[in-house]
């Protein structure tokens, strides 16, 4: 299983709240939880922070395209999940879900697990989600679909684009088009997209 590396950056001072490391937890764990994935379990992830415990479980499944059906996988769709415990149960908090139906070509749908991070910007104690993913469907060599997103509670922000990943001797991928949501162009959000930015930043230099 692929572990997610998440990054706590927590707020500073004596009121501060003082959360655990993140722990890695494996699909054993998840069916003693009660908590079910489709296909693939990419990576999954316990969270503590001043709300509670929390739950982050990945997947990745893969079908026949449904628009086309060929008998090949070329239907990829991706799953997120973030959990709270409440009453002793895992309660869906929110979901960023995505899927690529290419059929006849080639085509991934992948999180980029290492890059996952669990952050405190704004230092309210609740833990804030960044999760990359890129999405790809092409004859030949050409860009990816790549989407980092920031979930803090139910504000979402994101940034959307394009990579070319298919570089010589692992140089930077060639950046195409790419767009802000309108809130992170914001001054009262310029931490949130310094850091979506480093993140784009660290997946154009992924090998």
């Amino acid at each position: 299983m692929n572990h997610l590396i998440l990054i706590a950056v927590l707020a500073a001072g004596g009121d501060a709240f003082a959360a655990e490391p993140p722990a890695d937890v494996d699909a054993g764990y998840l069916r003693s939880q009660g908590v079910g994935y489709a296909g693939t379990l990419v990576g999954a992830r316990l969270v503590s922070d001043r709300i509670g415990e929390h739950l982050l479980v990945m997947s990745s499944k893969s079908a026949p395209s449904p628009s086309k059906p060929s008998g090949r996988e070329e239907y990829h769709e991706l799953a997120a999940v973030y959990y709270g415990r409440k009453a002793g149960q895992w309660q869906a908090e929110w979901t960023v879900r995505d899927m690529v139906d290419c059929p006849a070509l080639d085509s991934v749908a992948e999180f980029f697990p290492a890059l996952v991070s669990e952050t405190d910007l704004n230092q309210d104690g609740r833990s804030e989600i960044t999760i990359p993913y890129r999405l790809f469907c092409s004859g030949g060599i050409d860009y990816s679909t790549v989407k980092v997103i920031l979930r803090d509670g139910d504000a979402k922000l994101a940034i959307r684009g394009e990579l070319e990943f298919f570089q010589p001797d692992g140089k930077v991928a060639i950046e195409g088009s790419k767009h802000y949501d309108k809130a992170l162009l914001q001054p009262a959000n310029s931490a949130y997209k310094r850091h979506l930015d480093t993140v784009w930043q660290a997946v154009a230099r992924r090998k």
